[in-house]
């Protein structure tokens, strides 16, 4: 009895953890990471706790700010090699669909006959885009993309 309770009070927990907001895990990042960011002078600080990325920040200022990385790309060109960070979020699109499948049936004469019935269902398809890109060089941010449409970007 003891173990099925832990078992669904860690089960509870981890329901919970998803559900933690931006800030609170913006927060927790910075918990978990104090001296680092009591390094940072006090307007970085005051940045990061908004969740705000600026150029000259570095790795572990957007870490803490945004969190890690979803994708990380390396752009290469003649005057520099540079790191992107990509941050990505996913949208869900419910829907209903028509199918139609086989009912075997025995007729009157006691043959196998199949009809097709249509039924309806439910169902979502997803859709992960880019919500932010954050390019390094020499580990400091020299450029920042956000994407503005639908507030995504509020959401890092």
């Amino acid at each position: 009895m003891k173990k099925r309770t832990m078992v669904v009070l860690g089960l509870c927990l981890l329901v919970l953890a998803g559900c933690a907001s931006v800030q609170e895990r913006r927060d927790r990042r910075i918990a978990e990471n104090r001296e680092l960011f009591d390094s940072f002078p006090e307007e970085i600080q005051a940045q990061v706790r908004q969740g705000s990325v600026e150029v000259g920040f570095t790795k572990e200022m957007v870490r803490l700010a945004w969190g890690p990385p979803d994708h990380v790309f390396t752009r290469v060109t003649k005057e520099r090699r540079a790191t992107i960070w990509g941050y990505t979020r996913t949208r869900y699109y419910p829907y209903r669909d028509r199918m139609s499948i086989p009912v075997y049936f025995i007729d009157g004469n006691g043959r196998r006959r199949i009809r097709y019935h249509s039924v309806w269902i439910n169902s979502e398809t997803q859709e992960e885009y880019t919500v932010a890109r954050v390019e390094f060089v020499r580990g400091e941010v020299i450029g920042v993309e956000q994407l503005l449409t639908d507030g995504a970007a509020d959401a890092l």
